[in-house]
């Protein structure tokens, strides 16, 4: 569906890509607003184009551009307005916003780092896992939903739904009274893990806690009481990180399984989400080095609904040592379900490079 985008360009073999672009940014997909439906009827229309929004300080305005060529300026940007605005004007040149902040499962609540609206994605499917879902007696059906945020341009997933048709109103910009982390609905951070481990082994507090711990005869890292406790960046501060597709911000890693592929490969899925607008990423990693010894490497991106990142999640957590490729002939039944929750997806991303 649509045209897939590289983060990496393999004429100049690096991430360097022609033309320029604003400090502050994002790419959105859109799509031909009077588009005929489908040959299926029941499908959304496949045709769907990049465009890439630009941020200028001076005079302030949000700039879209579309195959490097202006296609909408929208002065004054900043407001809980923005939203409405850009819909009415892509609208208005003949195109739809295929961005969480246009999908009727998307529920504003207040601002992201970069300064747009954050809100809750409402999507989610029982059957996935089940597990997660379920009420138990430490665990609220809703207990999910902290993690489920996402920016207004965060990139729209297979299971977007054209939301109610805004009506653009100009509206005063309200003023700033306190930073985004301040207010109660803000972005939750996910712990990183090497934070963590920093803090357990380094910090006077983190020494205290062992300490105390070891007299008290507990192990030494309890496992938390819900499993969502348990997720945490695993690529550090910086190290490991990955550039994100809609924005200017970085992804990074939440959860890892390596399984065999059917060609015996070492094959690892993986969970990603932006520390900026908080988008949701299935990373399909292939190495084929160890069988053809010729360096070759096939990397497939999927964008997730929060909801499907989490059940993805729920099953890397009841793997032991689910990153570790030595035992991943063991994990055929997890390599069937993610096989199964794939197929007939639609890929974000697809690469397969020769050397690293």
């Amino acid at each position: 569906m649509g045209e897939s985008f590289q983060l990496f360009n393999l004429q100049t073999m690096s991430g360097v890509f022609p033309g320029t672009r604003t400090l502050i940014y994002q790419r959105v997909r859109i799509r031909p607003l009077n588009e005929p439906a489908s040959a299926a009827g029941n499908q959304p229309p496949v045709t769907q184009s990049w465009a890439r929004l630009l941020w200028y300080s001076d005079p302030p305005a949000c700039v879209v551009e579309l195959n490097n060529g202006p296609l909408l300026r929208i002065p004054d940007p900043e407001g809980s307005d923005l939203g409405p605005r850009l819909q009415a004007g892509l609208a208005a040149t003949g195109w739809e916003l295929l961005t969480c902040g246009a999908c009727a499962f998307w529920q504003p609540l207040t601002a992201t780092a970069d300064g747009l609206a954050l809100g809750r994605c409402t999507w989610h499917d029982r059957t996935a896992d089940a597990s997660i879902y379920e009420p138990t007696a430490d665990r609220d059906v809703y207990s999910l939903d902290a993690l489920a945020m996402q920016s207004l341009l965060a990139l729209d997933c297979p299971h977007w739904q054209k939301g109610q048709t805004p009506v653009h109103a100009p509206v005063q910009a309200p003023e700033r009274t306190s930073a985004p982390a301040e207010q109660p609905h803000a972005a939750p951070a996910i712990a990183r893990r090497a934070e963590r481990e920093n803090d357990e082994r380094w910090s006077w507090w983190g020494r205290l806690r062992r300490s105390w711990r070891s007299r008290q005869g507990e192990a030494e890292s309890p496992a938390p009481a819900r499993w969502e406790d348990k997720i945490v960046e695993r690529s550090g501060v910086g190290a490991g990180t990955e550039p994100c597709f809609a924005c200017q911000g970085r992804i990074a890693n939440l959860g890892a399984l390596a399984v065999a592929s059917d060609e015996n490969d070492k094959q690892t899925f993986s969970v990603w989400r932006c520390r900026v607008c908080c988008t949701y990423y299935l990373n399909d990693w292939i190495d084929r080095w160890e069988r053809t010894d010729s360096l070759e490497t096939e990397e497939t991106y999927y964008r997730l609904a929060p909801h499907e990142a989490l059940a993805i999640l729920a099953v890397i957590d009841g793997v032991v040592h689910a990153d570790h490729p030595a035992r991943r002939h063991e994990r055929n039944a997890q390599r069937l379900w993610m096989q199964q929750f794939l197929a007939g997806r639609t890929r974000l991303s697809h690469q397969i490079k020769q050397g690293r």
